[in-house]
C-alpha cells in the first residue's frame, strides 16, 4: 500500500512538471529563444536588420503607378459601384493574396450626393425676378483623363440642407469665427438674412457654415480663391501647370461631427438603432453650395460696401468689398441660393488585411488609407492608396521568405472617409474594447504626395522618435538635395521644417480631426501619426491646388507632381520602416519622454498667453506643473526599466510594453471634453472653431476663448477652474500608469 506521505510527493512534483511546462511554453512563445533565426532575434532587440533593408527594396515606384493609374480610371465616390463593389473587391483579394488573411466590414449608413437632374447654382436674382450670372453646374472638362465619365457627381457640399434661399450678399474672408465677430463688434455689419461669400481655407470648412449660421446667414456660398489656390497662376494653371483653373471647383462634407450621424457613438452594424434624421446631425443649419473663382469674380465684383482690409483681399482682379447688398444698378438685386443636395442610406466597407504575428499576434500595428474619392481621388486619397497596396505587396514577399512580425500587423482600406470619417469611425466604435488593449499604434496616410518639397507629418509625441529615427533610413527621393549634402528624407524635413523647441529636429504638428486617426486617438487612446510629402511652404497654400476637384486626375500627378513616382515611394519605404520598427522590436517603440517635454511646453504657453488674467481671477497653473514634474520622472524610471530588462523575460517585458502603450489611453476622459463629448482626448483635440485644427488642453481652451466678452463672467470662470483641474488629475494619473509596481499606493 502507498503511503500518503508518498502520494504527497508524487503529487508536487507533478504540478512543479507542470508550471515548468507552462513557463517554459511562455518563454519561448513570447521571448527570445536561442533556436531563432539570427535576424528576428536581432531585429527583436535593436529594430535594425537586413529585413528592414529588403522591404525597402522590395517597394517598387513602378507598381506605385500602376496602382494610381488602376484606382483613378472611374470616379469612385463612397457608396457608388465602382467605390463599394469594384475598389472593394479588388483589395480584399489582393490581401488575401499576399497576406495572411482578410476581411470585409460592411456598414449601413447615410451618404450626402448631388441631385444630377437639378444641380446646385448660385445666381444674382434681378429686380424682375430673371436671374442673372448663374453659376456653372458642372467642372468644365480639361483633360482626356475626365473624358464622359458619368459617375462624376457635380459640385457640391455633402450634408447641406436643402433649399432655396435668397438675400444680400456679404463678403466674410475665410468665414473663420474672428472674421464674423471682426465684422459684427467692428465694423457693426447686420449678417441677419444675408448669404455669406467666403473663400475655401484655413478652416475646417463645416465650421464656416456653423459660424454663418450663428451670425444669421440664410446661406453660404464657398469658392476657391487664386490668392490660396492659384499663387503662380499668372501664366498657366492647369493642364499646363499644377495650380487650380476658374473652372475647378472644390467638392467637401460640411457634416458637424464624425462617423455617422443616424448611429452617434455606436457602430451602424446591423443590430443598429438608427436615429430619425430629423434628430441627429445630418445636416448643416443653413444651405450651402461650392463654386469656382471664374465664377465666384461675378459675385464679388458686384458687392457693395465699405473696402475689405488688406489681409482680406484676395487674387482675383477686383477690389473685394463687405457688402451687404449689391452696388448700382444691382442695389435691388438679391445673391439667390439653389440646392439640391439630398441624403441617403447607402452601404459602405472597410476592407482589413492581416499579418499575424508570431509572438505577440494580440498585438496589433495597425496602418491605414481611405479608398473613396469626391472625383477620380488621384492626390487624396488615391496617392496613399497605391503606395499602401505596393507595402503590403512588399510585405508578402517577405511572409514568403519565411519572415514573420513579432506582432501582428493591420491594413486599412477606409470607405466614406470624405462623407465624415465614417469608415474608420464605425469600426473604432464596433472593435473599440478590443484595439483598447490591444493595438500598439495607428499609422495614418491620406495622402502620399501633395508635393514635392518635404515631408509633412502629426502625430502624438511618444511616436516622434520613431518617425525621425525612421526617416533618416529612408533614400532622399530628390537627386538635387542628395547632391546638396540631404540624402535622406530626415535631411530635408529638417531643412525646411526645423521646430521651435529644438532645431536639430524637425517639426510634427498636433493632430485635429482631418483624418482617420481621430477615431483611434479620441475613442480609443491610441497612438497616432499622419503623413505626407507636401508642397514648399513659401507658396503659403491652403491645400493643394487641385484638392477635391475634377481635375486631381492621375494626368496631374504622373506629369506634373511626382514623375518617376520616387516620392510616393519614398512615403511608402517611411510608412513600412515605422509599421517593421512597431511590429519587430521586443520593447515598444514609443517614447514617453517626449511626452513629458511637449506638456512642459503646452503649460508654458498657457502661461504666458494667460498668466495675468489667471492672476486676476485666482488661478494658478502650480498644480498643473507639478504633476507634470511626476509625470516627467514617472517618464524617465519607466525609460530607464526598459534599458535594464531581462529581454528573454516575457512577463516582464509585456507588462513595461503594456505601459507604453496604455500612456495615450490614460490621457482619455470618458466624459468626453465638456460641451463636445465625441471627442475624449484631454491633452489633445480637434479645435472648438475649427476641426481640423488642433487644441492643446481642449477643455481649457475652449473654456478660455473670448472669455472677456461673456456677460456672465462668474460661470466661464469656474469653469476654467474645473478645466485646470481636470487637466491636473489626468495628468497626475497618466503618470501613475507608468510606475512600478511597488511604487502606487503600496500595492
Amino acid at each position: 500500500m502507498v503511503s500518503w506521505k508518498m502520494m504527497s510527493w508524487k503529487l508536487v512534483a507533478v504540478v512543479c512538471t507542470v508550471v515548468f511546462l507552462v513557463l517554459g511554453i511562455l518563454i519561448g512563445k513570447f521571448g527570445i529563444p536561442p533556436d531563432l533565426p539570427s535576424w528576428l532575434r536581432e531585429m527583436s532587440i535593436d529594430g535594425d536588420s537586413s529585413f528592414t533593408e529588403r522591404l525597402m527594396k522590395e517597394i517598387r515606384a513602378d507598381n506605385i503607378e500602376k496602382n494610381l493609374k488602376y484606382f483613378t480610371q472611374k470616379a469612385h465616390i463612397a457608396g457608388s459601384p465602382r467605390e463599394e463593389e469594384e475598389l472593394v473587391n479588388y483589395i480584399f483579394n489582393e490581401w488575401k493574396s499576399h497576406l495572411d488573411s482578410a476581411r470585409i466590414y460592411p456598414y449601413s449608413v447615410l451618404l450626402s450626393y448631388p441631385n444630377a437632374s437639378d444641380p446646385n447654382y448660385v445666381a444674382v436674382q434681378l429686380e424682375n425676378g430673371t436671374e442673372a450670372d448663374m453659376s456653372a453646374k458642372v467642372e468644365k472638362i480639361l483633360n482626356p483623363d475626365q473624358e464622359e465619365d458619368p459617375t462624376v457627381v457635380n459640385p457640391f457640399n455633402a450634408y447641406s440642407l436643402p433649399g432655396t434661399v435668397m438675400g444680400d450678399p456679404v463678403y466674410v474672408n475665410y468665414g473663420t469665427i474672428e472674421d464674423f465677430t471682426y465684422m459684427k463688434r467692428n465694423l457693426s455689419i447686420d449678417l441677419n438674412g444675408t448669404i455669406a461669400i467666403a473663400r475655401y481655407g484655413k478652416i475646417y470648412r463645416a465650421d464656416k457654415v456653423k459660424h454663418a449660421a450663428e451670425f444669421g446667414c440664410v446661406g453660404m456660398v464657398l469658392y476657391s480663391d487664386p490668392a490660396d489656390y492659384a499663387v503662380d497662376s499668372e501664366v498657366r494653371v492647369y493642364p499646363d501647370d499644377w495650380w487650380l483653373p476658374g473652372t475647378g471647383v472644390q467638392r467637401g462634407t460640411v457634416l458637424p461631427r464624425d462617423g455617422d450621424p443616424l448611429t452617434p457613438y455606436y457602430p451602424s452594424i446591423e443590430s443598429a438603432f438608427y436615429q430619425k434624421e430629423s434628430d441627429s446631425f445630418s445636416v448643416s443649419a443653413i444651405p450651402v453650395t461650392p463654386i469656382g473663382y471664374d465664377d465666384a469674380i461675378k459675385y464679388l465684383r458686384k458687392i457693395s460696401g465699405p473696402e475689405a482690409n488688406s489681409t482680406w483681399q484676395g487674387g482675383l482682379n477686383v477690389t473685394y468689398r463687405l457688402g451687404p447688398g449689391f452696388i448700382p444698378p444691382y442695389s435691388n438685386s438679391k445673391l439667390k441660393l439653389h440646392v439640391r443636395t439630398y441624403n441617403e442610406r447607402r452601404m459602405t466597407h472597410n476592407v482589413i488585411g492581416y499579418i499575424r504575428g508570431e509572438h505577440e499576434p494580440d498585438r496589433y500595428v495597425v496602418l491605414g488609407n481611405h479608398r473613396d474619392a469626391w472625383v477620380f481621388g488621384a492626390v487624396d486619397p488615391s496617392s496613399a492608396s497605391a503606395a499602401m497596396m505596393e507595402l503590403s505587396r512588399a510585405f508578402g514577399e517577405l511572409l514568403k521568405d519565411g519572415w514573420r512580425p513579432r506582432r501582428s500587423i493591420v491594413f486599412c482600406s477606409w470607405g466614406a472617409e470624405e462623407h465624415g470619417l465614417i469608415g474608420s469611425t464605425e469600426w473604432v466604435e464596433e472593435l473599440v474594447k478590443i484595439l483598447g488593449t490591444r493595438a500598439v499604434a495607428y499609422l495614418n496616410v491620406d495622402i502620399a504626395v501633395e508635393g514635392n518639397t518635404t515631408l509633412m507629418a502629426s502625430g502624438t509625441p511618444n511616436l516622434y522618435k520613431l518617425l525621425h529615427e525612421s526617416a533618416k533610413k529612408v533614400e532622399n527621393p530628390n537627386p538635387d538635395e542628395i547632391a546638396n549634402g540631404r540624402k535622406t528624407v530626415f535631411d530635408t524635413w529638417l531643412a525646411n521644417d526645423p521646430s521651435d523647441y529644438d532645431p536639430t529636429l524637425p517639426h510634427i504638428g498636433e493632430l485635429g480631426s482631418a483624418s482617420d486617426y481621430t477615431a483611434f486617438l479620441q475613442i480609443g487612446g491610441i497612438p497616432c501619426i499622419d503623413m505626407s510629402y507636401t508642397y514648399s511652404k513659401t507658396y503659403k497654400l491652403s491645400d493643394y491646388p487641385m484638392y477635391h476637384s475634377a481635375y486631381e486626375t492621375f494626368d496631374l500627378v504622373s506629369r506634373l507632381m511626382d514623375r518617376g513616382f520616387k516620392y510616393h515611394q519614398a512615403v511608402a519605404r517611411l510608412l513600412g520602416v515605422m509599421t517593421m520598427t512597431l511590429a519587430e522590436k521586443v520593447i515598444l517603440d514609443l517614447d514617453c519622454t517626449q511626452y513629458a517635454n511637449k506638456l512642459e511646453r503646452m503649460v508654458k504657453d498657457i502661461q504666458t498667453h494667460y498668466g495675468p488674467l489667471f492672476e486676476k481671477h485666482g488661478i494658478n497653473m502650480d498644480g498643473v506643473v507639478k504633476a507634470i514634474q511626476e509625470f516627467k520622472e514617472a517618464a524617465r524610471n519607466l525609460h530607464g526599466r526598459t534599458e535594464t530588462v531581462e529581454l528573454t523575460n516575457p512577463l516582464e517585458v509585456r507588462r513595461l510594453n503594456d505601459q507604453l502603450m496604455d500612456l495615450e489611453r490614460a490621457f482619455i476622459d470618458p466624459l468626453g471634453i465638456s460641451g463636445r463629448p465625441w471627442y475624449r482626448h484631454v491633452i489633445f483635440a480637434p479645435s472648438l472653431h475649427d476641426a481640423y485644427g488642433s487644441s492643446s488642453f481642449p477643455g481649457l481652451t475652449d473654456a478660455l476663448f473670448d472669455i472677456e466678452n461673456d456677460p456672465d463672467q462668474a460661470r466661464r470662470w469656474e469653469q476654467v477652474k474645473k478645466e485646470v483641474s481636470v487637466i491636473t488629475f489626468i495628468i497626475y494619473s497618466a503618470a501613475s500608469t507608468m510606475k512600478g509596481v511597488n511604487d502606487i499606493g503600496g500595492l
